[in-house]
């Protein structure tokens, strides 16, 4: 057996060499440049079509292990909210991926990867095997904080940390046939900066004391295209969220069509912390209307265990949050941002 092993191993070990060095020659001597143009090029032609576009851009592309790559500087930068606004940023510190060449020499495409941003990580695995696109993703401790175009969107800042997972399959490659479950849970969510929370009433902004919203869960399948939400909830704070819904997925995510009802009710002790909590949501006790309700759409969205109900629709790029009457369509709302829209 040693005999035929110094006889052959040669025979083996030079072509291993060979392709050794192949590969690192390939590592070294690929242009990233191009590739990096390519993918903001594909990403950004994509987004054109979509009604809130989102432009990707990338500082730096470069190898990572000879099978991978590795992305500094990334950008997803979406148009203002609103005039005069300067465009919202989500910033990436760092991004991995490695193609796996096993499923390459069957005809698959597998990628795995890793995201360092929000000081968080995300991780999970990406294959394409010509039928069905797949998609596992991890998050761990994402900063809400750290994504300006949250506080965009809802009009103030959130924090909080991100845990959970989203697993997809989507045949022929399409979201609006795809399948799958989502479970995140957001720990320790405050509405607000470090001190207060400033919301924009029909009589001006309101300063508050920062809201504690304690911990949100978010749980839901898809089946056929349709992301079927069977819990939105949070509790621990000092206000009680409820919620249900659908939500029909887009080959653009930006693109999801809502439709998701909503109720939420303020807890005593933070109605009763401040006089501007009691003027807004009504103090303990008291049968005065709250100015809240001064908004007549507000008013009869209230249910008589004192929640209030909102409906949410629009796209996940432009969410559109109304009043919702029970048993009847969303009512117009005159501007408490924050709180509706």
């Amino acid at each position: 057996m040693k005999e035929r092993l110094q006889k052959y191993a040669p025979f083996a070990v030079y072509p291993l060499f060979y392709l050794f060095c192949l590969f690192i020659a390939f590592a070294l001597c690929f242009p990233y440049d191009k590739l990096k143009e390519r993918i903001v090029a594909d990403f950004n032609a994509q987004q054109a079509r979509s009604s809130s576009p989102q432009e990707l851009q990338i500082d730096e592309l470069e190898s990572s292990f000879i099978t991978g790559v590795k992305a500094k500087g990334i950008r997803l930068v979406s148009p203002p909210t609103e005039k005069g606004k300067r465009p919202a940023e989500i910033r990436i510190d760092s991004a991995r991926a490695r193609i796996s060449l096993l499923s390459l020499l069957v005809g698959n495409k597998s990628v795995s990867f890793k995201v360092e941003a929000f000081d968080g990580v995300v991780t999970g695995n990406f294959s394409d095997t010509g039928k069905e696109r797949a998609i596992d993703v991890e998050l761990d401790g994402v900063d809400l904080s750290k994504v300006d175009v949250i506080a965009a969107q809802v009009g103030f800042p959130l924090a909080g940390r991100v845990f959970g997972t989203v697993k997809l399959r989507l045949p022929e490659g399409k979201a609006s046939k795809g399948a799958g479950t989502i479970a995140l849970e957001v720990r320790d969510v405050y509405a607000g900066n470090s001190k207060e929370l400033t919301v924009k009433t029909p009589l001006g902004p309101f300063t508050l004391p920062r809201l504690k919203v304690g911990t949100l869960t978010v749980a839901g399948e898809a089946k056929d295209g349709q992301l079927k939400l069977s819990k939105v909830a949070a509790s621990g704070g000092d206000v009680d969220v409820n919620g249900e819904g659908r939500v029909q997925m887009r080959e653009l995510a930006t693109e999801a069509q809502l439709d998701v009802a909503l109720k939420f009710k303020i807890n005593d002790a933070y109605r009763g912390k401040s006089d501007k909590t009691k003027l807004l949501f009504g103090a303990p006790g008291s049968k005065e209307p709250p100015m809240l309700e001064m908004d007549a759409g507000m008013k009869r969205s209230k249910t008589q265990d004192g929640y209030y109900q909102l409906a949410v629709r629009g796209t996940l790029g432009k969410p559109d949050v109304k009043p919702a009457v029970s048993g009847g369509p969303p009512t117009s709302f005159g501007g408490f941002k924050g709180l509706g829209k």
